[in-house]
């Protein structure tokens, strides 16, 4: 068995229908696009009819870690990474380092280092990134005390990595209504609340405001989509347990 301390495997690369000189062109036009939510809304956009496709990344308890992009196919979680180390990017060259630094602690590329849960990116050491829930939820704010990678056997989902006690902030699906979804920003991040003890959310995405109504702009799993697409916010959100909500802290600006 290979240890989780081994050293990182080499990394990968797979564009897909994206090219270096395309993403350049993307970042720089992103240069105008000084605040977070907008430049979140414009870079998450180029996204859009990319495939589904979970799994993609290299690494585990017994399988050296591998720093992976893969913008050929998307999970939610990857879709986010992607978007938030572009949003810290100002040239394409600064980009596989702001993904190193969005999806690992400290930026050691390491499966016990990986943010494996959607929690992981506001605690510890979060950067630019703050929950906002319970501001935005207010009353309607519930609260659960979870052991994120506990199975349900008493094991864990995830070998290799410790469980940890979190209380996680929500706004349960039927206290949602418009008022409070029209204070979502764009380019809010937005979670699924998970029910089951050892996960926090189940799926995540990202919020746009429209003239007509917010979206939830996600890597949809749904036959008949399985791509980057978005749907009306409140008739997704209204299906699920509830909504969990971080924001770009306005300080932050490009900070790590």
């Amino acid at each position: 068995m290979v240890s989780a301390c081994a050293s990182p495997a080499k990394p990968t690369l797979d564009l897909g229908r994206f090219s270096p000189q395309s993403l350049e062109e993307i970042l720089v036009r992103a240069r105008g696009l000084e605040a977070a939510g907008p430049r979140i809304e414009f870079l998450s956009r180029h996204f859009l009819d990319v495939p589904y496709g979970a799994e993609r990344l290299v690494g585990a308890a017994d399988t050296p870690e591998a720093l992976t992009i893969n913008l050929a196919a998307l999970d939610c979680h990857t879709y986010l990474d992607y978007v938030e180390a572009l949003r810290r990017s100002t040239t394409f060259d600064e980009f596989p380092g702001q993904v190193t630094a969005v999806r690992y602690r400290q930026g050691d590329v390491a499966w016990r280092n990986r943010r494996h849960f959607f929690s992981d990116w506001v605690s510890g050491n979060p950067g630019p990134l703050g929950d906002v829930t319970a501001r935005l939820g207010g009353a309607a704010t519930a609260y659960a005390r979870k052991e994120l990678n506990r199975a349900e056997d008493g094991g864990v989902l995830l070998e290799g990595i410790p469980v940890v006690e979190r209380t996680v902030a929500y706004v349960p699906a039927g206290r949602l209504d418009e008022p409070l979804t029209r204070r979502l920003a764009t380019g809010d991040y937005l979670g699924v609340f998970a029910q089951a003890k050892g996960l926090d959310v189940t799926h995540a995405g990202i919020a746009v405001q429209r003239p007509d109504g917010p979206y939830f702009r996600h890597a949809s799993t749904l036959r008949g989509q399985r791509r980057v697409v978005e749907v009306p916010l409140l008739d997704y959100f209204r299906k699920t347990p509830g909504m969990v909500v971080y924001r770009v802290l306005p300080t932050a600006g490009l900070s790590r």
